[in-house]
């Protein structure tokens, strides 16, 4: 028997070595082509799981309750042929995230065999931006959005203004300059029933002048106050306010600027004019 040189062991060695490794891969390849036709075949392909129903679930007041159509159609989502299989929840949910700042959260969930669930989180509204007839809301975040996509509730809400342009604010975006103007909303509804703010303007850099309506009073106050310890502002406020009401103080603009004085100017509102009695 003829006896191999160390450079022919190691050559057949390597041979034997590729070989089996090429064996390998082929049979890698293989079995990931059988398994992926077998996917497609089980799963994508399986008119099982074409989606039937599709469940659309956000507040009852909200915008996107009853919305399904307009939910499919930004999702591409066809009830009857799309399958699946053929979707991405996380894509979804981010398509829908960035397309409608009104959204605040989603959730997608599908049900095999053939139900998809999409329930939402709107944003609520809290201020108009810069006039009663405006087409844009901002919410507790100051996340700009457009009001016929929102809640309808722009009716009661009072107006932010002061920053003339929000051209540069496409919707989504944060205005972060309202953020004290919002926060004081939010403050007066939640810990101070009795005053109803009907407009901020943020205008002077630290301060909020206001007009804000008290308990029953028909008329308005004007209000100025630095754009920070609001909770104590609006303390110092309503114990001004009934103070003057007690002694029937005609005076309407109210300086809380200064931390440990009240000032109080201005001349008297008119009186409401009283309808005449027909004869």
């Amino acid at each position: 028997m003829k006896k191999l040189s160390d450079m022919e062991f190691f050559k057949s060695r390597k041979v034997r070595i590729w070989s089996a490794v090429i064996a390998i891969l082929l049979f890698l390849t293989g079995t990931a082509f059988l398994i992926g036709v077998l996917s497609y075949e089980m799963f994508t392909a399986n008119p099982r799981f074409v989606i039937r129903h599709v469940r659309v679930s956000s507040q009852d007041h909200g915008f996107w309750k009853g919305r399904k159509d307009l939910i499919c159609d930004i999702l591409q989502i066809r009830e009857g042929s799309t399958n699946m299989f053929n979707l991405d929840p996380g894509k979804m949910r981010r398509r829908l995230l960035e397309r409608e700042p009104s959204i605040q959260s989603v959730r997608i969930i599908r049900e095999l065999p053939d139900t998809l669930y999409v329930y939402l989180v709107e944003r609520t509204p809290v201020a108009l931006v810069n006039s009663l007839n405006s087409r844009l809301v901002v919410d507790s975040k100051t996340i700009l959005m457009q009001k016929d996509r929102c809640m309808d509730i722009a009716s009661t809400l009072p107006v932010i203004f002061g920053i003339p342009d929000v051209s540069g604010y496409p919707p989504g975006s944060a205005i972060h300059r309202y953020q004290a103007a919002v926060n004081l909303v939010i403050l007066t509804r939640t810990s101070y029933p009795d005053l109803r703010i009907g407009l901020i303007s943020v205008k002077n850099k630290g301060q909020l002048i206001c007009s804000i309506y008290y308990k029953d009073d028909p008329y308005f106050y004007r209000v100025i106050m630095p754009d920070r310890e609001l909770s104590r502002n609006l303390q110092v406020l309503a114990a001004t306010l009934e103070e003057m009401r007690k002694n029937n103080n005609p005076r309407r603009n109210i300086n809380l600027l200064f931390r440990n004085q009240v000032i109080i100017t201005g001349n008297p509102e008119p009186e409401p004019s009283k309808k005449k009695k027909k004869r």
